[in-house]
């Protein structure tokens, strides 16, 4: 069973995402920046689900730390804040997932699936990467930074949702397990047009 650590200072939130993600998940939490670092120490962890406003050291800064230290975990963001312009730039450049409370609690429990996914996709290709010598790398037989694979795997992967779903974004999102705001974001970013399906 993968491991999720939950950092939120806010005790009943905490105790809420405990009980969405019991079952599912082995489930470790931590009230700030500084306990997640001593446990991601100690302990192996598939996912983090990080709150941006934490006291001492911000989820913004921890991120940049996890991200020095683990750059294959996969990180979900989450804030109360009304806008995202702030961190949108910490979220590019430690590409992590993010998503605003209050949240949907079947979206919140797709975009962290979604995000072991894709960690374990980057873990498998940093692996390929460091094949024995006598073998090139797999980034030297595409050409293409590690993060360029993962880009170029999940367009491949929407795109083919898309066409199945007839470019209804509902129904594409359905098949790739996520919702369709998730899918229209990942779209955006990915470059991917939007088909004459709409919803």
């Amino acid at each position: 069973m993968n491991r999720l650590l939950i950092v939120d200072d806010d005790a009943p939130l905490l105790d809420s995402l405990c009980f969405v993600f019991r079952g599912r998940y082995e489930i470790s939490t931590a009230r700030s920046a500084e306990e997640a670092a001593g446990l991601l120490g100690r302990q192996a962890v598939d996912v983090l689900l990080l709150d941006i406003l934490l006291p001492g050291m911000n989820g913004i800064e921890f991120l940049g730390r996890v991200r020095a230290e683990h750059p294959h975990l996969p990180v979900v963001l989450i804030s109360a804040a009304s806008s995202i312009r702030p961190v949108m730039k910490a979220i590019e450049q430690a590409d992590a997932d993010y998503i605003r409370k209050p949240f949907d609690i079947d979206e919140l429990r797709l975009v962290v699936a979604r995000a072991i996914r894709v960690g374990g996709l980057r873990r498998r290709l940093a692996e390929l990467e460091q094949e024995p010598a006598g073998r090139p790398p797999a980034t030297a037989l595409s050409g293409r930074s590690l993060k360029e694979n993962v880009e170029a795997y999940e367009r491949a992967l929407i795109q083919e949702a898309l066409h199945r779903a007839q470019d209804v974004q509902t129904r594409a999102a359905r098949l790739l397990g996520t919702t369709r705001r998730i899918l229209r974001y990942r779209m955006e970013k990915l470059g991917i047009p939007a088909g004459g399906g709409g919803a």
